[in-house]
Protein backbone atom coordinates (compact mmCIF):
# COMPACT_ATOMS: atom_id res chain seq x y z
CA UNK A 1 0.00 0.00 0.00
CA UNK A 2 0.98 3.64 -0.47
CA UNK A 3 3.24 4.98 2.25
CA UNK A 4 3.88 8.54 3.40
CA UNK A 5 7.41 8.49 2.00
CA UNK A 6 6.60 7.24 -1.49
CA UNK A 7 7.01 10.11 -4.01
CA UNK A 8 3.92 11.04 -6.01
CA UNK A 9 5.78 10.53 -9.27
CA UNK A 10 6.55 6.96 -8.24
CA UNK A 11 2.90 6.36 -7.39
CA UNK A 12 1.54 7.64 -10.70
CA UNK A 13 4.21 5.78 -12.68
CA UNK A 14 3.45 2.54 -10.83
CA UNK A 15 -0.25 2.92 -11.64
CA UNK A 16 0.45 3.68 -15.31
CA UNK A 17 2.73 0.66 -15.65
CA UNK A 18 0.31 -1.65 -13.86
CA UNK A 19 -2.56 -0.41 -16.01
CA UNK A 20 -0.52 -0.96 -19.16
CA UNK A 21 0.16 -4.56 -18.16
CA UNK A 22 -3.50 -5.15 -17.30
CA UNK A 23 -4.87 -3.69 -20.54
CA UNK A 24 -2.31 -5.70 -22.52
CA UNK A 25 -3.38 -8.90 -20.78
CA UNK A 26 -7.15 -8.45 -20.49
CA UNK A 27 -8.13 -5.66 -22.87
CA UNK A 28 -10.00 -2.56 -21.79
CA UNK A 29 -13.22 -4.23 -20.69
CA UNK A 30 -11.51 -7.12 -18.95
CA UNK A 31 -8.96 -5.13 -16.96
CA UNK A 32 -9.89 -4.72 -13.30
CA UNK A 33 -9.26 -1.49 -11.41
CA UNK A 34 -8.84 -3.57 -8.26
CA UNK A 35 -6.24 -5.73 -9.99
CA UNK A 36 -4.40 -2.68 -11.31
CA UNK A 37 -4.31 -1.15 -7.85
CA UNK A 38 -3.02 -4.38 -6.36
CA UNK A 39 -0.29 -4.67 -9.00
CA UNK A 40 0.73 -1.04 -8.47
CA UNK A 41 0.83 -1.43 -4.69
CA UNK A 42 -1.74 1.29 -4.03
CA UNK A 43 -5.33 1.41 -2.88
CA UNK A 44 -7.97 1.77 -5.58
CA UNK A 45 -8.90 5.30 -4.50
CA UNK A 46 -5.45 6.47 -5.58
CA UNK A 47 -6.23 5.59 -9.21
CA UNK A 48 -9.30 7.83 -9.04
CA UNK A 49 -7.24 10.55 -7.38
CA UNK A 50 -4.62 10.61 -10.14
CA UNK A 51 -6.61 9.63 -13.23
CA UNK A 52 -10.30 10.02 -12.40
CA UNK A 53 -11.60 6.82 -13.95
CA UNK A 54 -10.65 3.70 -15.85
CA UNK A 55 -11.04 5.59 -19.11
CA UNK A 56 -8.93 8.46 -17.78
CA UNK A 57 -6.23 5.98 -16.83
CA UNK A 58 -6.27 4.47 -20.32
CA UNK A 59 -5.89 7.87 -21.96
CA UNK A 60 -2.97 8.71 -19.67
CA UNK A 61 -1.28 5.38 -20.38
CA UNK A 62 -1.59 5.87 -24.12
CA UNK A 63 -0.38 9.49 -24.03
CA UNK A 64 2.67 8.58 -21.98
CA UNK A 65 4.06 6.36 -24.72
CA UNK A 66 2.42 7.67 -27.90
CA UNK A 67 3.62 11.23 -27.40
CA UNK A 68 7.23 10.01 -27.38
CA UNK A 69 6.82 7.49 -30.20
CA UNK A 70 4.97 9.95 -32.43
CA UNK A 71 7.47 12.74 -31.80
CA UNK A 72 10.26 10.40 -32.88
CA UNK A 73 8.29 9.37 -35.97
CA UNK A 74 7.60 12.98 -36.90
CA UNK A 75 11.25 13.95 -36.48
CA UNK A 76 12.43 11.04 -38.63
CA UNK A 77 9.86 11.79 -41.32
CA UNK A 78 10.69 15.50 -41.37
CA UNK A 79 14.38 14.68 -41.80
CA UNK A 80 13.64 12.31 -44.68
CA UNK A 81 11.43 14.83 -46.47
CA UNK A 82 13.98 17.60 -46.00
CA UNK A 83 16.63 15.46 -47.70
CA UNK A 84 14.45 14.78 -50.71
CA UNK A 85 12.10 12.01 -51.78
CA UNK A 86 12.43 9.09 -49.32
CA UNK A 87 12.32 5.44 -50.31
CA UNK A 88 9.66 2.99 -49.18
CA UNK A 89 12.20 1.39 -46.85
CA UNK A 90 12.99 4.81 -45.37
CA UNK A 91 9.35 5.52 -44.57
CA UNK A 92 8.64 2.13 -43.05
CA UNK A 93 11.72 2.29 -40.88
CA UNK A 94 10.78 5.81 -39.75
CA UNK A 95 7.41 4.79 -38.36
CA UNK A 96 8.36 1.33 -37.11
CA UNK A 97 11.76 1.96 -35.52
CA UNK A 98 10.51 3.95 -32.51
CA UNK A 99 7.94 1.25 -31.74
CA UNK A 100 10.23 -1.75 -32.20
CA UNK A 101 13.00 -0.09 -30.20
CA UNK A 102 10.62 0.72 -27.36
CA UNK A 103 9.18 -2.81 -27.35
CA UNK A 104 12.61 -4.40 -27.05
CA UNK A 105 13.87 -2.00 -24.36
CA UNK A 106 13.48 -3.92 -21.10
CA UNK A 107 14.38 -0.91 -18.97
CA UNK A 108 11.49 1.11 -20.37
CA UNK A 109 9.07 -1.79 -20.14
CA UNK A 110 7.70 -1.07 -23.59
CA UNK A 111 6.78 -4.65 -24.42
CA UNK A 112 3.50 -4.40 -22.49
CA UNK A 113 2.64 -1.21 -24.34
CA UNK A 114 3.10 -2.86 -27.74
CA UNK A 115 1.08 -5.87 -26.58
CA UNK A 116 -1.64 -3.44 -25.54
CA UNK A 117 -1.60 -1.83 -28.99
CA UNK A 118 -1.98 -5.25 -30.59
CA UNK A 119 -5.05 -5.93 -28.45
CA UNK A 120 -6.60 -2.51 -29.04
CA UNK A 121 -6.01 -2.50 -32.80
CA UNK A 122 -8.38 -5.47 -33.09
CA UNK A 123 -10.75 -4.50 -30.31
CA UNK A 124 -14.46 -3.87 -30.87
CA UNK A 125 -14.60 -1.77 -27.71
CA UNK A 126 -15.52 1.83 -28.56
CA UNK A 127 -13.23 3.31 -25.92
CA UNK A 128 -10.27 1.33 -27.24
CA UNK A 129 -11.01 2.35 -30.83
CA UNK A 130 -11.36 5.99 -29.79
CA UNK A 131 -8.06 6.10 -27.93
CA UNK A 132 -6.21 4.52 -30.86
CA UNK A 133 -7.72 7.04 -33.28
CA UNK A 134 -6.97 10.03 -31.06
CA UNK A 135 -3.35 9.07 -30.57
CA UNK A 136 -2.36 7.67 -33.95
CA UNK A 137 -4.60 8.78 -36.82
CA UNK A 138 -2.75 12.08 -37.25
CA UNK A 139 0.72 10.57 -37.62
CA UNK A 140 -0.68 7.76 -39.77
CA UNK A 141 -2.01 10.31 -42.26
CA UNK A 142 1.44 11.90 -42.49
CA UNK A 143 2.92 8.58 -43.58
CA UNK A 144 0.10 7.59 -45.93
CA UNK A 145 0.52 10.97 -47.65
CA UNK A 146 4.25 10.24 -47.94
CA UNK A 147 3.56 6.88 -49.57
CA UNK A 148 1.38 8.62 -52.15
CA UNK A 149 4.02 11.27 -52.71
CA UNK A 150 6.42 8.51 -53.77
CA UNK A 151 3.78 6.89 -55.98
CA UNK A 152 0.98 9.36 -56.90
CA UNK A 153 -1.02 6.60 -58.60
CA UNK A 154 -1.42 4.81 -55.28
CA UNK A 155 -4.96 5.11 -53.99
CA UNK A 156 -5.68 6.48 -50.55
CA UNK A 157 -7.15 3.13 -49.56
CA UNK A 158 -4.02 1.25 -50.59
CA UNK A 159 -1.85 3.77 -48.75
CA UNK A 160 -3.85 3.17 -45.58
CA UNK A 161 -3.57 -0.59 -46.06
CA UNK A 162 0.18 -0.21 -46.60
CA UNK A 163 0.55 1.67 -43.34
CA UNK A 164 -1.64 -0.61 -41.24
CA UNK A 165 -0.27 -3.87 -42.64
CA UNK A 166 3.29 -2.68 -42.06
CA UNK A 167 2.40 -1.56 -38.55
CA UNK A 168 0.80 -4.93 -37.85
CA UNK A 169 3.93 -6.68 -39.09
CA UNK A 170 6.10 -4.61 -36.74
CA UNK A 171 3.90 -5.31 -33.75
CA UNK A 172 3.67 -9.02 -34.60
CA UNK A 173 7.44 -9.29 -35.06
CA UNK A 174 8.00 -8.25 -31.45
CA UNK A 175 5.57 -10.87 -30.19
CA UNK A 176 6.54 -13.91 -32.27
CA UNK A 177 10.01 -14.41 -30.85
CA UNK A 178 8.79 -16.77 -28.14
CA UNK A 179 6.90 -19.01 -30.52
CA UNK A 180 9.63 -18.88 -33.15
CA UNK A 181 12.16 -20.08 -30.61
CA UNK A 182 9.94 -23.02 -29.71
CA UNK A 183 9.70 -24.15 -33.33
CA UNK A 184 13.40 -25.04 -33.46
CA UNK A 185 16.35 -24.96 -31.09
CA UNK A 186 18.41 -23.47 -33.94
CA UNK A 187 16.36 -20.26 -34.14
CA UNK A 188 18.56 -17.17 -34.27
CA UNK A 189 16.98 -14.62 -31.92
CA UNK A 190 17.80 -11.27 -33.51
CA UNK A 191 18.87 -8.12 -31.73
CA UNK A 192 16.72 -5.00 -32.18
CA UNK A 193 18.56 -3.74 -35.25
CA UNK A 194 18.39 -7.09 -37.02
CA UNK A 195 14.71 -7.52 -36.15
CA UNK A 196 13.94 -4.06 -37.52
CA UNK A 197 15.80 -4.78 -40.77
CA UNK A 198 13.78 -7.96 -41.24
CA UNK A 199 10.48 -6.18 -40.62
CA UNK A 200 11.37 -3.33 -42.98
CA UNK A 201 12.44 -5.73 -45.74
CA UNK A 202 9.27 -7.81 -45.40
CA UNK A 203 6.92 -4.83 -45.21
CA UNK A 204 8.59 -2.91 -48.04
CA UNK A 205 7.91 -5.70 -50.50
CA UNK A 206 4.21 -5.62 -49.64
CA UNK A 207 3.97 -1.85 -49.86
CA UNK A 208 5.67 -1.84 -53.27
CA UNK A 209 3.19 -4.44 -54.45
CA UNK A 210 0.32 -2.17 -53.41
CA UNK A 211 1.99 0.78 -55.13
CA UNK A 212 2.30 -1.15 -58.39
CA UNK A 213 -1.22 -2.52 -58.52
CA UNK A 214 -3.22 -1.74 -61.66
Amino acid sequence: MLTQTRPESDVSTAILSAGERAFAEFGYAGASMRGIARDAGVNQAMIAYYFGSKEGLLHAIMRRRSSVVNAQREALLSTLLARGEPTVDDLIEAFLAPLVELATDEEQGGYSYVRMLAVFMHSVDEVAKQVIAENFDGIARRFTDAFRMIEPRMTESDAIRAYLLSLGTGIAAVGIEGRAGRMTNRYDHPDTAKLLRAVVAYSSAGVRALMNRD
